[in-house]
């Protein structure tokens, strides 16, 4: 069968193809690649391994009919392959345009926008590198059909586009959406449990945690809520967290020290890092999952990768249902709330779960109609195929190959300070 248009994607998030780890970029990307890659020929160029990961060894492999390069995050090459490529459409997430400032054509250009990245950086450091914001605003001059993944998210998203000053040039119908919500999705296929990632009695309650170590997550809360429950006498809570932080291992190890209090020390388990494609083994094996973030900004716009994921796992989800996709999985029966930050609070509703077994079945019974109706690709993904169809560049967009090299290396020095 002939395929469609070509669609290169350009990316500094790691994909989970082969034994790779993941994030929320990434997991987007490769579901949303998967899908059109049924139709379209698409192809990545994949910087995740060179600018995060310093390996220099270029590869290339083929899965979900997606074929991944890992290519050396320079310009001028990236630009050079994206000309060999000779694309139909380009599609990247916005922290990526930098990459494109050799490239001299104006290429039909999908921006995607996962999560809400500057208020990442303020709940973290308590402010927003100029440097970035600078960047976000910039992107909004670089691509042609914008993408988000929420419709909180879409709005906050609309404000920067005001500061970016492009509602300022040109016309715009009063219909245009102006940025298209296609949410996450998870895999087609169900998950599989094909060897079991750690022992538990019959009598353990399975809490997992997935995901990376990030300093926009309330570990402590967490902690302390275990304690709260051996001081209650409850002594069959497991918790399992599942994931780490390879950029930055420091803050995993402090995540760590905190679960090394005799109180807890000996129900909690760390997995580290686990290739994308093993994770249902471990949440097969959990009776629910908790989302542990704080009562922040970022919270409330944000939209949780391992949401969707749980989802897809059939893991009801106990959470403060502050951002979008939780406060979705508790509206439609999926989920359990408790007050973000408040340890006596999440201790309260793990002790209500343990205690009424019938209620955490009925959570788990009614996520499968919410990947058929809130998280349906199908329902949300019309516009961008239209775009794919017949693509088209913006009158009023900027050349690439405008943005300034100083971008590039600040970009570098960001990520840098980040590491380290």
């Amino acid at each position: 069968m002939a395929l469609g248009k070509r669609i290169v994607m350009l990316t500094t998030s790691p994909l989970p193809y082969g034994d790779s780890i993941t994030d929320g970029p990434g997991y987007r990307a490769w579901h949303l690649l998967s899908h059109l890659a049924r139709k379209h020929e698409v192809a990545v160029l994949s910087l995740y391994e060179s600018f995060h990961l310093g390996i220099k060894k270029e590869c290339e492999v083929v899965e979900n009919n997606i074929r991944v390069k890992c290519v050396p995050a320079k310009p001028k090459i990236i630009a050079d392959l994206i000309e060999q490529g000779n694309p139909d459409v380009l599609y990247l997430p916005c922290l990526s345009t930098p990459f494109l400032s050799r490239l001299k054509r104006k290429i039909p250009t999908v921006l995607d926008y996962t999560g809400s990245g500057l208020l990442e950086e303020y709940v973290s450091r308590g402010r927003v590198p100029v440097t970035l914001l600078e960047m976000k605003l910039k992107s909004f001059w670089l691509g042609d059909f914008f993408v988000a993944s929420g419709e909180r998210e879409r709005y906050y998203l609309l404000g920067l586009m005001v500061a970016s000053r492009k509602l300022s040039r040109g016309k715009h119908g009063r219909s245009d959406p102006l940025i298209h919500v296609i949410p996450m999705t998870p895999p087609l296929e169900p998950p599989v449990l094909r060897e079991k990632a750690f022992q538990r009695k019959p009598e353990d309650f399975v809490l997992l945690v997935a995901g990376a170590f990030l300093p926009w997550y309330d570990y402590a809360a967490f902690f302390e809520a275990l304690k709260l429950l051996q001081g209650k006498g409850v002594r069959n809570v497991k918790a399992v967290f599942m994931g780490g932080n390879p950029r930055d291992k420091k803050f995993e190890r402090r995540v760590r020290l905190m679960a090394e209090t005799p109180e807890i020390r000996d129900n909690v388990m760390f997995a580290g890092l686990v290739p994308f494609k093993d994770r249902a083994n471990y949440y097969l094996l959990a009776d629910a999952a908790v989302n542990i973030p704080p009562s922040t900004v970022e919270d409330e716009l944000s939209v949780r990768t391992r949401v969707v994921d749980y989802v897809w796992a059939g893991l009801p989800l106990i959470t403060p249902a502050r951002d979008e996709y939780s406060g979705t999985v508790v509206a439609g029966g999926g989920g359990f709330k408790y007050e973000a930050g408040d340890s006596s609070s999440l201790c309260e509703v793990i002790e209500k779960l343990i205690n009424d077994k019938q209620a955490l079945q009925q959570a788990k019974s009614r996520l499968k109609g919410l990947l058929e109706s809130e998280f349906e690709i199908e329902k949300f993904i019309s516009p961008l195929k239209k775009f794919i169809e017949k693509p088209y560049v913006d009158s009023e967009r900027s050349s690439t190959s405008r943005i300034s090299s100083d971008v590039f290396l600040w970009l570098r020095d960001v990520a840098n300070l980040i590491k380290h």
